[in-house]
């Protein structure tokens, strides 16, 4: 830790150093100056930093701050006992076809894998700000056209590896193991940032400055209203179009929210078409701040000319209901919606946030229990008659394909020099 550097001109007698919760070493400084007494004392603190990190006590609390291990032995683990969580939502959602079901836990596991990659990478991947917790907006991507623009939350992965999916003829897993690896390579940054984007399927790139896409987003459904007005035969977005702007629940508070949405009611409750779906994602807290429990349907429940619609992120058949509903409605009233998605937020905020700085370890721990994958794998049972070892097998499989690609990935060149940049 470099403490001895400093401790040439020092008039104290004893130096204690706390090498762990309840051991700590101490060494008379009569001589710190000399050269083989800073070996000892570097030594000592060596010996016991070691004997500490080893003793049962501190693995136990390591552990604890490793979480995409834990969550991932969790899923593992809950599943093939068939330790499914109880579904989160109320009354009977029709049940979405079972190859759908699927073909979107495809999606989400290959995002989970993803996440996973970023976090035990790092040095070689440079951004881990995951979308794990937030795999239900895969469904969006599902219940909209790829011809719908949609402005993403940072969160997003699962979306849009489900709409290049759907697309066909792309790379959704390349490509996102080249941003995460600040590849040269990346289609859509060229190795500058991580970015969720894509032109193939109208996704804007979008990277994490706070609410910044909102006016955009709103800019861009008037001009679906437009454009259909002028009869402009040419114009880019089919007229049928809608625009979707995903965020998160502490963005919404952003005075660059705010003056979308009220620029979006202002023009509906004049009935100036504004087909646009505003997906809240609702994770309860905005880096280290919980939201107010209630406070985003208290807000947007009742504005004008805003319909509100609320589903479970982690309920893939509710998710469905809920998105196709709010798509639905916006393409067919031209009008706003908000669509207010509960999801969990898995993993902290960023690979360098220490959760457990500011939470305490049961409220982490009753997320987790919550992680939407577990609720997935639950449907998947339930309606596509997937035995745990059945799912689980498909989750390893992932686990290899990520790490194959991903291997591919890191070998592709970066930028260097800010002349590339």
């Amino acid at each position: 830790c470099g403490i001895c550097c400093s401790l040439q001109d020092t008039s104290f007698d004893t130096l204690t150093v706390w090498v762990g919760p309840a051991s700590k070493l101490s060494l008379n400084l009569p001589c710190i100056a000399e050269f083989s007494q800073i070996q000892q004392f570097n030594r000592a603190v060596e010996i016991y930093t070691l004997k500490w990190l080893l003793c049962p006590v501190a693995l136990i609390m390591r552990s604890m701050f490793d979480r995409p291990t834990i969550l991932d032995a969790a899923f593992l683990r809950r599943v093939a006992a068939h330790d499914f969580p109880a579904p989160r939502s109320e009354g009977a959602n029709e049940a979405a076809a079972a190859h759908l079901l699927v073909d979107l836990f495809d999606t989400q596991i290959m995002n989970r894998h993803l996440d996973l990659w970023a976090r035990r990478s790092k040095g070689k991947t440079f951004y881990s700000i995951g979308s794990s917790g937030h795999e239900g907006t895969a469904a969006m991507a599902a219940a909209t056209r790829a011809t719908d623009m949609a402005f993403l939350h940072y969160r997003d992965g699962a979306f849009l590896i489900q709409r290049k999916k759907q697309a066909g003829g792309l790379t959704p897993l390349y490509d996102m193991a080249l941003s995460f690896a600040a590849s040269a390579d990346d289609p859509i940054s060229g190795g500058r940032h991580k970015v969720l984007g894509c032109a193939h399927t109208f996704v804007p790139p979008q990277t994490s400055t706070i609410a910044s896409h909102l006016p955009k987003a709103v800019g861009a459904a008037h001009s679906l209203g437009l454009a259909r007005r002028l009869q402009l035969d040419d114009a880019v977005l089919p007229h049928g179009s809608v625009i979707l702007c995903s965020f998160g629940d502490a963005s919404a508070n952003h005075s660059t929210s705010q003056g979308a949405f009220n620029a979006a009611c202002w023009a509906a409750y004049q009935h100036l078409p504004m087909p646009i779906v505003f997906l809240c994602e609702d994770n309860g807290i905005g880096i280290s701040v919980r939201t107010p429990g209630g406070w985003i349907e208290a807000n947007f429940a009742h504005r004008p000319a805003l319909k509100y619609i609320a589903c479970d992120g982690a309920d893939l058949n509710d998710a469905l209901r809920g998105c196709h509903e709010a798509v639905a409605y916006a393409r067919a009233r031209r009008r706003p919606v908000f669509l207010h998605m509960q999801t969990v937020r898995l993993m902290g905020h960023a690979g360098a946030d220490v959760e457990l700085s500011y939470a305490p370890i049961a409220q982490i721990e009753a997320a987790e229990a919550q992680d939407p994958l577990l609720h997935s794998a639950r449907i998947l049972h339930e309606q596509a008659g997937m035995s745990g070892a059945e799912i689980v097998a498909r989750y390893e499989d992932m686990r290899a394909r990520v790490d194959r690609v991903a291997l591919d990935a890191l070998a592709k060149p970066r930028l260097v020099t800010a002349q590339e940049v």
